[in-house]
């Protein structure tokens, strides 16, 4: 079985489908890259630091020690599946030019969900309209959800480019997802 990495932007469904490949796919394990940042960030006791300090935090979190670390990880973890289960590596840190570099393309699938032409506002509305309790944007405020919608909307025009660039498919999921989700999954079984 190929590994698989998810990467994309933030409320784009990249835990949605890596999730449905999981449920699907019962051998493959799953990381959720938010998990190493909090782990990396909270064994240097700075959690409340980047909670008060979102620019901080995504500086951070965007940084090539960050996106680095994530992707060693994940290849440390595939050269010791020793059963090859395979795994699935879902994020909204990484950029496709590092991933380009550090990722074994022949056994890794690589997909990027975005949110397609919408403006910061309509990412805005997208988070209102679909949030759900367990989404962490669930409850912040109009105001933190614009400056999160910001920081997405120009990652997201970057990713389009690079993604085009080092030839990494780019799903548009603004618009139909539950179809998009059901496509996707259906790309990646072909691959697998």
């Amino acid at each position: 079985m190929k590994n698989i990495i998810i990467m994309g932007i933030g409320r784009a469904g990249k835990t949605t489908i890596s999730n449905m490949i999981k449920d699907r796919f019962t051998n493959y394990n799953l990381i959720h890259s938010d998990s190493i940042k909090w782990a990396i960030i909270r064994g240097q006791d700075k959690e409340n630091y980047y909670k008060n300090n979102i620019d901080k935090q995504s500086e951070f979190e965007h940084s090539d020690f960050f996106q680095k670390t994530l992707l060693h990880f994940f290849n440390s973890c595939i050269r010791n599946d020793i059963n090859h289960h395979g795994y699935i590596l879902e994020s909204g840190q990484l950029h496709p030019q590092i991933v380009d570099e550090m990722v074994d393309h022949k056994n890794t699938i690589v997909v990027c969900l975005g949110h397609g032409n919408l403006s910061i506002d309509d990412i805005v509305e997208l988070c209102l309209k679909h949030d759900k309790e367990k989404d962490w944007t669930y409850g912040l405020s109009k105001e933190c959800l614009i400056n999160h919608a910001k920081s997405w909307f120009t990652l997201n025009e970057k990713l389009k480019k690079e993604c085009s660039e080092f030839k990494i498919k780019y799903y548009d999921t603004s618009k139909n997802r539950v179809e998009t989700l059901n496509k996707i999954m259906e790309d990646i079984i072909k691959l697998i």
